[in-house]
């Protein structure tokens, strides 16, 4: 069991110059939270540094992709062996990270814009690697894009639907380029609540769990063994 904080802003040092953070982050261990002057009692939670920017945020991953994001985080520290140091996610963090797979990737809050790939978030360590392929791996949907390209003239055909206000804005305006794929995502965006109506899926490539399988065979059979090992696991 996981408690969640939840601030409608956050900052901490001087009054005069505070530092600002608006993300959402797991609170592994309690050292940080004491060199702020926070509560040690957040240790082992997930904390939401700014509820706006968090709602905005969640829509890149059609809703709770984002939170499942951070609770993988605390699920890697408390159920794996060895913890956040199990030897089986960082070899293969370092195994995908040297396959090359990963250096070049679509990003869904990037779509469209004149830059709209980037190096995989799951390459920064093999902390943020287990949680961004568990949201992957556990996105068990929108099979109809399981087979889809990622770089080609219709790359984002890849995508399951937008719902972000800002990624629809600039795919209207795309529209008489692309006339057919904004009409299909608009008529998504009629059917949801803000990501609410969606299943989840990932903000990075691959964003669901059959483009992983797809995407890299290797790392797909070994979180299939890491879930089958976390789902014998109690809470007690």
């Amino acid at each position: 069991r996981t408690n969640i904080w939840v601030n409608r802003s956050y900052s901490y040092g001087s009054i005069d110059a505070p530092t600002v953070l608006s993300h959402t982050t797991a609170h592994h261990f309690a050292g940080w939270l004491n060199w702020v002057q926070d509560r040690a009692e957040k240790e082992a939670s997930i904390e939401i540094y700014n509820s706006v920017e968090y709602l905005n945020l969640r829509l890149h991953y059609n809703g709770c992709g984002l939170m499942l994001h951070e609770l993988c985080h605390i699920i890697h520290q408390t159920t794996l062996p060895g913890g956040l140091s199990n030897m089986l996610v960082i070899e293969m963090h370092k195994l995908a990270k040297e396959s090359g797979k990963y250096s070049r990737v679509l990003r869904r809050d990037w779509a469209l814009k004149e830059v709209d790939t980037d190096v995989a978030y799951c390459t920064l360590n093999h902390k943020e690697f287990f949680a961004e392929i568990s949201v992957s791996y556990l996105s068990d949907f929108y099979h109809d894009v399981d087979g889809a390209g990622t770089v080609d003239i219709a790359k984002w055909k890849c995508s399951p639907p937008f719902v972000s206000p800002v990624v629809l804005g600039r795919l209207q305006k795309k529209q008489q380029e692309c006339q057919q794929t904004v009409k299909s995502i608009v008529e998504w965006k009629d059917l949801t609540k803000f990501g609410r109506g969606l299943p989840h899926c990932n903000k990075f490539f691959p964003f669901t769990k059959g483009q992983l399988r797809r995407h890299d065979p290797r790392v797909f059979k070994c979180f299939q063994k890491l879930w089958q090992y976390i789902e014998t696991w109690e809470d007690m």
